[in-house]
């Protein structure tokens, strides 16, 4: 089996994770800064995951409303989506982040962290997250 990577997708930061070969754990990797637009974030991302390949899908959190309706982040997010797809030849997969980071937050604060710990953790915490409830669900 090859390995599943995730996207927590932000406009600064961008939140990876990678499971193991067996696609049953997910594990944080480093944030990525997001690139100034779009176009720029993908090449950023294809270009980290070239060095995972190869990958048998990438997951990428959709930033939905609470009441489940698209936001304007998740029609950026699609737009991603394509972007990857054509530039990894990868299968892509969206996933229903709501609430994701909120979770990881409170477990961060649970935990002590001071808000800067806090702050560098989050989004690839968010992708691990997000990485193993896909798992999780397959």
């Amino acid at each position: 089996m090859t390995r599943i990577i995730a996207i927590d997708y932000g406009t600064a930061r961008i939140g990876l994770a990678l499971s193991d070969e067996r696609a049953i754990l997910a594990s944080p990797l480093p944030c990525l800064k997001a690139g100034r637009n779009i176009e720029e974030s993908a090449q950023l991302l294809a270009k980290e995951f070239s060095k995972h390949m190869p990958l048998g899908t990438i997951v990428i959190g959709l930033p939905l409303h609470m009441s489940g309706h698209e936001s304007p982040l998740s029609q950026e997010v699609r737009k991603l989506g394509v972007l990857l797809e054509d530039l990894c030849k990868v299968p892509i997969s969206f996933w229903d982040e709501r609430l994701s980071t909120a979770q990881v937050e409170r477990g961060l604060k649970e935990a002590g962290l001071k808000r800067k710990k806090r702050s560098e953790l989050i989004d690839s915490l968010s992708a691990v997250l997000i990485l193993q409830n896909f798992l999780d669900f397959k």
